[in-house]
């Protein structure tokens, strides 16, 4: 039966010093970090630490203005639930739909978020509410037979 060393020469073999310049800074070697047994963990932190280092105040910039959301589907109905606890903040917004996403206008800092519906739905159909500091959205999801329009064409 072969070593499994043999098989990873080439990986314990590599010039971590070129890798770690390369990349710009210290590379923990995999199976050292923090001492624990994860062999993985150093990825992810590595990653975590290029990101925020690649784009700085991206996540708190992007999220903050966005409020939470929750979609959810039905047999024959889309419900979108959309947390605002400021009912003059909801009053302020501007809602938009489309036969696939949901968007919000008038955010903070003149702000928009869009959600994303996981089927097509009927934009005519929507009822919403605000209640409680939640906004919510019925739509009735379209029915395969309407996904095609006859179209008259003109001749001349």
């Amino acid at each position: 039966m072969a070593d499994p060393r043999d098989s990873n020469k080439s990986f314990f073999d590599m010039n971590w010093k070129n890798f770690e310049q390369f990349f710009g800074g210290r590379v923990p070697f995999p199976g050292t970090a923090n001492g624990s047994g994860d062999q993985m963990a150093w990825v992810e932190s590595y990653v975590k630490d290029m990101l925020s280092q690649a784009m700085p105040n991206l996540e708190m910039a992007s999220l903050k203005h966005h409020l939470h959301t929750e979609v959810f589907d039905t047999h024959n109905n889309v419900i979108v639930k959309v947390h605002i606890p400021d009912r003059n903040q909801a009053r302020k917004l501007r809602v938009l739909l489309s036969p696939n996403q949901l968007r919000l206008e008038g955010l903070p800092d003149k702000g928009a978020q869009t959600i994303r519906l996981n089927s097509m739905v009927v934009p005519s159909s929507c009822k919403a509410v605000y209640k409680n500091g939640i906004m919510q959205f019925h739509i009735r999801k379209q029915s395969s037979e309407e996904t095609y329009y006859e179209i008259d064409v003109r001749f001349t």
